[in-house]
């Protein structure tokens, strides 16, 4: 089975075990990878704001994060994400696996392809893997009664808190939650033909829906108060839930989405099972 990939704030121990570090070159950069063990499967993960938490989301290269999990072989990615809520009936202590997302960022990167000589336009009606998002309800209803099983993700371009202005038009459009790191990386997974769903804690209420958002009191209640162990143990369930084969449609996304001249880094990174990308 392939390795399964995560992405999160902080590779913990408790969630991974055996880890051991490997700096990956893609064409977009070298990306430092923790590789071991997940939930009994080999699992290549990232700290996606650095091992020190100092790269803000609009900085990450989300490039060459998405793409090094492809050259070790992941073809699933889970992304761990503390986020807050826009819906009122939503609070903190629930669990969201998103199904849909709304883009919100101003700054970043828009495609894998953007300095090549081609289009890409991927199907993005389902941003989030169907396959990959049932297994984490169904592994998130075994610890918790508090799992909503669907909810709009929106993504903002930080690195500042949203507004009570801007959480009420989020409202009006439809999101349930906001964060800042799912876009461009849920994207970028689909051009790179990877499974990718989001598992998503909240730990604040949007500006506007509660006193002021206060980002140390915000992670002391997620790492402090059983929640962030709570989500790891429903991951690693997940994890073992995983079957081998894919029956979705992430990993044949570029098929009929590239328009013009492939880059000769795309048909030269192939896969563990020897075919490139989009074949």
């Amino acid at each position: 089975m392939a390795p399964i990939g995560m992405i999160t704030s902080r590779v913990s121990d408790h969630l991974v075990v055996d880890l051991h570090p490997e700096h990956v070159p893609t064409p977009f950069g070298t990306a430092e990878v923790l590789l071991g063990r997940m939930g009994g499967q080999e699992a290549a993960c990232i700290n996606r704001y650095g091992p020190d938490l100092k790269i803000p989301s609009h900085k990450v290269n989300y490039r060459a994060n998405i793409w090094a999990l492809r050259l070790l072989g992941v073809e699933r990615v889970i992304s761990q994400n503390a986020i807050g809520s826009v819906n009122p009936a939503l609070r903190p202590g629930d669990i969201v696996i998103p199904h849909d997302l709304l883009d919100r960022t101003k700054t970043r990167p828009l495609s894998l392809f953007d300095n090549e000589d081609c289009w890409v336009r991927v199907d993005v009606t389902e941003p989030f893997c169907p396959q990959v998002r049932q297994i984490l309800i169904q592994a998130a209803a075994r610890h918790s009664e508090r799992v909503i099983p669907r909810g709009v993700f929106v993504c903002t371009e930080g690195p500042r808190f949203e507004t009570p202005a801007e959480i009420r038009a989020y409202q009006q459009e439809g999101g349930d939650i906001v964060g800042t790191p799912i876009v461009p990386e849920a994207i970028f997974a689909r051009e790179a033909e990877l499974c990718y769903a989001s598992i998503a804690p909240i730990i604040n209420f949007g500006a506007g829906l509660a006193p002021a958002v206060e980002h140390t009191g915000m992670v002391a209640y997620y790492y402090t108060g059983g929640l962030h162990e709570l989500v790891e143990d429903m991951i690693r369930d997940a994890v073992a839930l995983m079957p081998e084969e894919r029956t979705c449609h992430c990993g044949i996304a570029l098929q009929t989405a590239l328009h013009g001249t492939r880059p000769t880094w795309l048909t030269a990174h192939s896969d563990r099972r020897g075919h490139a990308l989009g074949d």
